[in-house]
Order: structure tokens, then C-alpha cells, then sequence
């Protein structure tokens, strides 16, 4: 069934928002007297009777609780070069599914895509919507956030503390040999663009974070959103895919 979210903790009789309202009822044809499991904005998950429906407006009451939340081993934020076309709009939708904790896009050097104010926003906005329904559809007790595009200095700064791994094209040491460094705690997957990482880039995330790794993924050369999602469903195979 299709995860319904809601932007509040549940903590009594609520409204369903007008989209989920309309999958409920005119999708889905429930009625009153049905029951839904809708996850709240702290990530319990209850399971909720509609008690009135009037148009496409829909009101539930919680009857149980079904769990608190999924208990992670940490974050993992995939932080990925902007890409062409809808690639970027696939790597979210798939990333969501594995269970990535947050994306960030990264304009870097190599980046084909230069996106201004507006277009950023637009882009934003869009890619927030995929990851809910991605998360939606995957069944996942939380929707992950796309944040605002960062340049690749501000990303490391900002992340600096975080062990980062760096799937980088002229590297030869093997995914392997760090993931048994990535069973817990929080890290960040740092993917390149089409075009690759620039030699500056590497050297300053190596030279900034304070952990900081390249690694191959093998001998064939993987487009951008290939490698992101190879690399994330490695680390998540790690966790447990927690």
C-alpha cells in the first residue's frame, strides 16, 4: 500500500492533505469506516480510521500505534553533481527506495548542468516532491530531503566532520577495503558528475574532511547515475539497509 505522511505528529482526529485525500478515496475508493496506516511527521506510524469524508476531503482518527520509527546506524547523505536532462530526478527516486538519509546536489566544476536562482528553486521544489513519493510508494517511515544546491567547497566545509567515500575513476584501492569502516555512524557518499571529478575537488576534500577515502567501483566506467546507486546500495547492503 501507498505510504501517507503527514507534516504534524499525529495526535488526534486529523485532515488528510488534498492529495492524499484524492489517492484515498478517488484512487484507492476507501471509505468511512476503513483503516490506513498514515506515518506522522516524527516517524511513528499509526493505523487510522476514516470517520468523514466529504468531497475529496478526507478526516482520520488514530486507533493504534504501529511503531515509533525505523532505528538507523547512522546517515548517509548521497551528495551528487548535478546531472542532464531527468538523470537527477531518477538518482532521487532510486536512492529514496535504498533508504538514503538526505541528497544534496553539488554544482562542481565538471558539471555540464549551471542552474540560476530561479531555475534552482524550480529544480528544488521538483525534487523534494519525488523523494515523498518515492518514499510513499517504497513504503519508508520518513521522506528524505533534497537540500538546496551546494558548490563542492561549501559541501565539504559544511560536512567536514562526516567520514566522507569518494568513488573516483583514477582510483584503483576496491570499495572493499573501507566498508568495514561504514557499518555505522554517519557518512557521505560523494558522487561525481558527468564529466567527472576535477584533480582540485579531490585534493580538497582529502586535504579538508577530517576522514576521506576514494575508491574504485572496478574496471568499467559507470555513467554518474549508475555509480551513485551502485555505491549507496553497497554501503546499505553494510548496514543492513538501516
Amino acid at each position: 500500500m501507498r505510504k501517507i505522511f503527514t507534516d504534524f505528529p499525529i495526535k488526534g482526529t486529523f485532515a488528510l492533505s488534498a492529495d492524499d485525500a484524492h489517492h484515498v478515496l478517488v484512487v484507492l475508493r476507501h471509505t468511512v469506516g476503513d483503516r490506513l496506516r498514515v506515518t506522522d511527521s516524527e516517524g511513528a506510524t499509526y493505523e487510522c480510521l476514516i470517520t468523514a469524508m466529504e468531497g475529496h476531503a478526507a478526516v482520520l482518527t488514530p486507533v493504534q500505534k504501529i511503531s515509533d520509527g525505523s532505528i538507523r546506524n547512522g546517515e548517509v547523505i548521497l551528495a551528487a553533481g548535478l546531472l542532464k536532462g531527468d538523470k537527477f530526478d531518477w538518482v532521487i527516486q532510486k536512492a529514496t527506495e535504498l533508504g538514503v538519509s538526505r541528497i544534496i546536489p553539488v554544482q562542481m566544476r565538471h558539471c555540464v548542468v549551471k542552474l540560476n536562482e530561479a531555475r534552482r528553486r524550480g529544480r528544488w521544489e521538483r525534487w523534494n516532491r519525488i523523494a515523498a513519493e518515492a518514499a510513499k510508494q517504497c513504503g519508508r517511515d520518513d521522506i528524505p530531503p533534497v537540500e538546496d544546491v551546494m558548490d563542492f567547497p561549501a559541501l565539504v566545509q559544511t560536512y567536514q566532520s562526516r567520514r566522507f567515500v569518494i568513488p573516483y575513476e583514477r582510483e584503483t584501492a576496491p570499495f572493499h577495503a573501507v566498508c568495514q569502516d561504514l557499518h555505522h555512524g554517519d557518512l557521505v557518499l560523494c558522487i561525481g558528475p558527468e564529466g567527472g571529478f576535477a584533480e582540485e575537488e579531490i585534493q580538497y576534500a582529502s586535504t579538508h574532511a577530517s576522514w576521506c577515502h576514494t575508491v574504485s567501483l572496478g574496471p568499467r566506467i559507470l555513467r554518474a547515475e549508475t555509480a551513485s546507486l551502485a555505491a549507496l546500495a553497497i554501503i546499505m547492503y553494510e548496514r543492513g539497509f538501516k
